[in-house]
């Protein structure tokens, strides 16, 4: 259709975009393709055109004559259910409109404390009830992936992942304590992503803070182990390389918190393990813009140190625990290097782990593709 019309419009055009196929101004400057610095000078630049062909504008309270006992119905169960009269008009009406039908159902009007109660309680929170080991996982989580924010009296937590492992396990951790919500979103680096958050009891607020080094070196053996499984879940990763004498597997945490690594380097020394810590440069443009910074890994290398960590840490990421568990099974049973059986089955692991991601990541596009959409089409038939 934009390439069928050209700018100035005539008037049969907008008559039939505007009062046929009851486009908004900002829809039929879409359709031309009108680009001005503001959206707001380019839907002007319409309803300029409208008036000087002398099309009337349509009537500004049509929708209100519109509204169904069924759409009543609806705005009287949400706002019975805690919803507030702005959040239930959205853009299709006013929220006077809304109060009007409410009040011609004779739904009383909320206190506007108790709205806010009510609303805040929406979604039950249950406390923290786990102990210090489960704790200490979170805590390792935190050092990674996971974000933590005050909201309100809530404690929000939030992980954005194309990983729909990541996706599982925040559900798993977070679901027993709080409703969690998801969305797709756009990311610098896949083009598509998810997000994840949920709103937590204050008891969730060690998680604010990272926790601090005097914490981490008062940990037990157990609550060390279980901090490192929070932390490798968030950003550890398995390596199968190439040794000298064949193929073999690394354990291997990616952080720029030298202090941090340097802690856990000192207390896998103290368990009788190897660690080493070497850094390289980071491509600056890595993340779709330039950010330069150097990335250091710590990583265990020796095999029956891997085979041990693995039987030691508890992982929950789904993905590096089945990875583990191949390692496990496949080769510290075995003397040697690597079998090419098992280089096999770890070669299609992580192809089958790639295609879920891919898949993950393309059912965010095609859910905020769809999502806009209806947007668009509700919002222009409803201007």
């Amino acid at each position: 259709m934009p390439g069928s019309l050209s700018w100035p419009p005539k008037k049969e055009d907008l008559e039939r975009l505007y009062l046929g196929e009851k486009l908004s101004a900002a829809g039929i400057a879409e359709v031309y393709g009108l680009k001005y610095k503001s959206p707001k000078v380019a839907e002007s630049t319409v309803l300029y055109q409208l008036k000087r062909n002398g099309i009337r504008r349509r009537d500004p309270a049509e929708h209100i004559r519109k509204v169904t006992d069924e759409m009543v119905d609806e705005w009287v169960r949400r706002y019975e259910s805690g919803e507030s009269l702005k959040r239930i008009a959205g853009s299709a009406v006013s929220p006077v409109t809304v109060w009007s039908h409410l009040k011609g159902r004779s739904i009383e009007l909320r206190d506007k404390v108790q709205a806010q109660i009510q609303a805040v309680s929406k979604y039950e929170r249950k406390p923290f009830q786990g102990g210090n080991i489960e704790k200490a996982y979170l805590m390792g989580l935190r050092y990674g992936d996971l974000n933590a924010v005050r909201h309100g009296r809530a404690i929000r937590v939030r992980v954005s992942t194309t990983h729909p492992a990541m996706a599982k396990l925040f559900q798993t951790l977070f679901a027993p304590y709080g409703f969690v919500h998801s969305y797709p979103r756009k990311a610098n680096l896949t083009g598509f992503e998810w997000t994840l958050e949920a709103d937590l009891d204050q008891s969730f607020e060690f998680l604010l803070e990272k926790a601090s080094m005097q914490e981490l070196q008062g940990f037990s053996s157990l609550e060390f182990k279980s901090f490192l499984a929070g932390l490798f879940d968030a950003e550890g990763t398995l390596y199968l390389h190439r040794k000298r004498f064949g193929k073999s597997f690394e354990f291997c945490i990616n952080s720029g918190d030298e202090i941090l690594l340097e802690f856990i380097r000192d207390r896998l020394y103290g368990a009788d393990f190897h660690p080493i810590i070497d850094s390289r440069i980071q491509d600056p443009e890595r993340l779709g813009y330039h950010k330069e910074g150097r990335m250091l890994r710590l990583s265990l290398f020796r095999k029956t140190e891997v085979c041990r960590i693995l039987q030691e840490v508890r992982l929950r990421h789904s993905e590096k625990l089945i990875k583990a568990v191949l390692i496990t099974q496949e080769a510290c049973l075995n003397q040697g290097p690597v079998g090419e059986e098992t280089v096999r089955k770890w070669v299609d692991l992580t192809h089958s782990i790639k295609q879920e991601r891919d898949e993950f990541v393309k059912e965010a596009q095609q859910r905020l593709s769809a999502t806009n959409w209806s947007f668009r089409r509700f919002a222009s038939s409803n201007a």
